[in-house]
């Protein structure tokens, strides 16, 4: 396989990733639970913050495809030291071999589209579960993930809007690969309202491409406005260069998209000197962690509004 200068920075940065996983702030261990409902069994890791987790936020993170931290544990998962210092619980689903060889989400396939069937299902389902069981802020319930995770994210916010506060679809794919908004909105169905959105996508990702993340950004815009007419601009209200420091190891373009009531309806992330693996090791390991930071800063400024209100 030829192997890229940028592959070969993305090796260092992976390589210094491990280093810093070690630091104070992340638990060893986590607790591996699993999840049934009709629609199958999928096992989850499950981190919990100091204190009690009544009143807490959830997160929940979906994995790409085969996924290194993944198996036998996601060791090296930073996100985990971010769920300590803001304080909201973090849950991680695993992918079964059975239902993909390849460990990826199958969003891309029928069964797996729609509420209340197939994995869509299963996320949603164990999500309810953990919600119930830790007493966690109901208002407060997260949903992000990378390549076929961030995939499988676009499809649980359009069929599970009341459920999720606000999602962050990372180098993923626009709901049945499709330009237009109208089949989030009728996915949404009566439960329809804008939908905050974080974005990440690496200039140079030859799987998801930039093409692909600005036609995922446009979808998800134009689904704000036919929700709540008017609630999302197209253009970026504000654009700001962050430079490199601890925990953003290259330059980074970040978009703001504000509506007219001054809520960030969606953020749009762009490392610059990247491609697909580099950007799933800047949102899952150390030599990320300001990044990570970011995600959950907009994340969880969103909570569950009431109809046609955004923040």
């Amino acid at each position: 396989m030829r192997v890229t200068g940028l592959r070969l920075f993305g090796v260092f940065l992976l390589l210094a990733g491990c280093l810093l996983a070690g630091a104070p702030g992340a638990r060893a261990q986590l607790d591996k639970r699993c999840f049934t409902n009709e629609a199958g069994t999928r096992c989850y890791y499950l981190h919990l913050p100091p204190g009690a987790t009544a009143g807490k936020p959830l997160m929940v993170y979906l994995h790409g495809c085969d996924d290194p931290i993944a198996h036998p544990q996601p060791s090296g998962f930073s996100l985990r030291r971010v769920a300590d210092e803001m304080d909201f619980v973090l849950a991680y689903p695993i992918q079964d071999r059975a239902s993909n060889k390849g460990l990826c989400w199958n969003w891309d396939k029928a069964g797996h589209q729609k509420r209340g069937e197939g994995e869509p299902s299963i996320i949603a389902g164990l999500t309810v579960a953990l919600t119930d069981e830790f007493e966690l802020d109901r208002s407060r319930v997260y949903l992000g993930g990378y390549s076929a995770g961030g995939a499988m994210t676009t499809n649980l916010g359009a069929t599970y809007p009341d459920l999720y506060a606000a999602i962050a679809p990372m180098a993923g794919a626009p709901y049945l690969t499709r330009l237009e908004a109208g089949p989030i909105i009728d996915a949404m169905g009566p439960r329809a309202r804008p939908m905050p959105a974080f974005f990440l996508q690496t200039l140079f990702d030859e799987i998801s491409n930039i093409v692909i993340g600005r036609t995922n950004l446009a979808q998800w815009l134009a689904a704000d406005n036919l929700a709540d007419p008017g609630s999302a601009p197209a253009v970026p209200t504000d654009v700001e260069v962050l430079a490199v420091g601890p925990g953003l190891p290259i330059p980074l373009t970040v978009e703001h998209y504000a509506g007219p009531r001054g809520c960030e309806l969606a953020q749009f992330t762009l490392p610059v000197l990247a491609e697909h693996a580099i950007g799933a090791g800047f949102v899952q390991q150390a030599h990320g962690l300001e990044i990570q930071r970011n995600l959950m800063r907009f994340l969880l400024a969103h909570r569950m509004p009431p109809p046609h209100q955004t923040c």
